[in-house]
């Protein structure tokens, strides 16, 4: 069985420069982890953060056709 075990640190940060600085604390702190677990990663992301819902409600879809499921019948003339 192989398992995964993950630690989530979500920063905010105002430039590229303090963003260097936390991730050179994080090195520091992934060395120790890696006494522990030689494998062990860092993964630095970019998280974008999600444009705000509208606040009008929600419209509903148009309601579909009445079809029967019934078949046409067509005729030799």
């Amino acid at each position: 069985m192989r398992l995964c075990g993950q630690i989530t640190v979500e920063l905010n940060v105002g430039d590229y420069i303090e963003a260097a600085d936390h991730q050179k604390r994080l090195e520091g702190i992934l060395r120790q982890v890696r006494d522990a677990y030689p494998d062990a990663t860092l993964a630095m992301r970019e998280r974008r953060q999600r444009k705000p819902l509208a606040l009008t409600r929600p419209t509903r879809a148009a309601p579909r056709s009445a079809a029967t499921g019934a078949l046409n019948r067509y005729t030799d003339d």
